[in-house]
């Protein structure tokens, strides 16, 4: 509990250097840093990719949590790190298995070296491809995540995801981005704000997933009827865009995911800040199979009343991240996605309803919001993953262009 009261001062006390872009001029990085000037169109949001930390134009307005790491973190200038593709010490801490799996890379069309951790089954192979699922992990995280606070790595040696014995479990490492919406938010993130969904695609992480997803295909391990992703808060964001993108449209080795299954995240075609005209509209149509877990009181929240109480009260918002908000989207203007929205509780109980707004406090949002509803970090609540893996497994794909090649 210490931590998250740190978490929620940690803005005052942990000073960003606003002048780290070294620029020429001796201005700022608002004025003339190549992170600054991102421009926007309704037809894509954000009209470029969001760029990398770099030596030359560092991340300095950063996530508040880097402010909880060892001797604090106010400035990152590197693109990615190495993941270590198991359980990591913040694990063991909180009673999570010990896990150690191989670490995979790929250079995208930028250079960035980038990483994800794998896992196959024994029983995987050309004889017996199995499902996949690629795991999303949230804002400042990393691939390590899917490993210290969730369960799926246990649930994939043997849970059927409809494909056979257990299913092919990837988890992608994050790159440092700048962030452009108006509350400091530099660090490891997806890109979900350069809405290139073509094929190819400029967005980095667009293209990384189609690389991911057809090699595996290509290989033979993965069923390509059978390609679900899971994400969290931001990874939620990004496994949406992602899933409604290759859901219409396949890869170029003819892949499409079949189904989604996030927590606690928002909308990914919102804008970045109010009055930013960075929103995708219209917003594309989709009949992707998909289920959300909110906490009925959430840091990306429940009701658009919570949202609104959050926002008079001076929290700064990121537009999209209201759950009641986005199912209206998915179930609307986005026309006939297959959605199953579950909300619970503080212990992970199955709700009929959101919390009331003046109950529903900005401390126990933030809690909620960064405990995987597993019933791990809920100390014996209700384990929600059973759930998430059961509706994917009840949404395959079609067999798929990618079956013919």
């Amino acid at each position: 509990m210490v931590w998250i009261a740190l978490l929620l001062t940690c803005k005052p006390t942990c000073e960003q250097e606003v002048a780290a872009c070294a620029c020429e001029d001796g201005s700022t990085a608002t004025a003339c840093c190549p992170s600054a000037r991102l421009t926007c169109d309704a037809s894509i949001g954000i009209t470029v990719p969001l760029p990398v930390c770099s030596e030359d134009d560092p991340c300095v307005e950063l996530l508040d949590t880097y402010c909880l790491l060892d001797d604090g973190v106010t400035r990152i200038d590197r693109a990615s790190d190495e993941p270590s593709c198991g359980t990591t010490d913040e694990g063991l801490d909180r009673d999570r298995p010990l896990y150690a799996d191989i670490a995979r890379s790929w250079v995208d069309g930028d250079g960035t070296r980038r990483w994800w951790c794998e896992y196959r089954p024994p029983s995987s192979g050309p004889d017996t491809p199995l499902p996949l699922l690629l795991f999303v992990p949230g804002s400042g995280g990393t691939a390590d995540d899917v490993y210290d606070f969730t369960s799926l790595r246990t649930k994939a040696v043997d849970r059927d995801l409809g494909g056979g014995e257990g299913f092919v479990l990837v988890s992608s490492q994050a790159r440092y981005l700048h962030w452009p919406t108006e509350q400091a938010q530099d660090g490891t993130k997806h890109d979900s704000y350069h809405r290139d969904l073509s094929v190819p695609s400029e967005n980095r992480d667009v293209a990384f997933f189609d690389h991911l997803i057809d090699g595996l295909v290509a290989e033979g391990v993965v069923d390509p009827t059978r390609i679900y992703l899971s994400g969290w808060s931001n990874g939620g964001r990004f496994a949406t865009l992602y899933g409604v993108a290759r859901h219409e449209q396949p890869t170029a080795g003819g892949n499409r995911v079949a189904g989604v299954a996030n927590y606690s995240s928002g909308d990914p075609f919102a804008t970045t800040q109010e009055g930013e005209d960075c929103g995708l509209d219209p917003r594309p149509s989709t009949d992707l199979p998909l289920m959300l877990l909110t906490r009925t009181c959430d840091a990306v929240t429940c009701s658009t009343e919570q949202y609104d109480h959050f926002a008079s009260d001076g929290a700064e918002m990121t537009p999209g991240n209201d759950a009641e908000a986005w199912i209206d989207t998915l179930t609307g203007p986005m026309g006939d996605a297959n959605v199953v929205w579950r909300r619970i509780d503080n212990r992970g109980r199955e709700a009929s309803a959101c919390t009331e707004a003046s109950r529903c406090r900005m401390f126990r949002a933030v809690l909620n919001h960064l405990r995987w509803p597993d019933g791990v970090a809920d100390r014996g609540g209700v384990d929600h993953e059973p759930a998430m893996l059961e509706f994917l497994r009840g949404n395959p794909g079609d067999q798929g262009d990618s079956a013919s090649r």
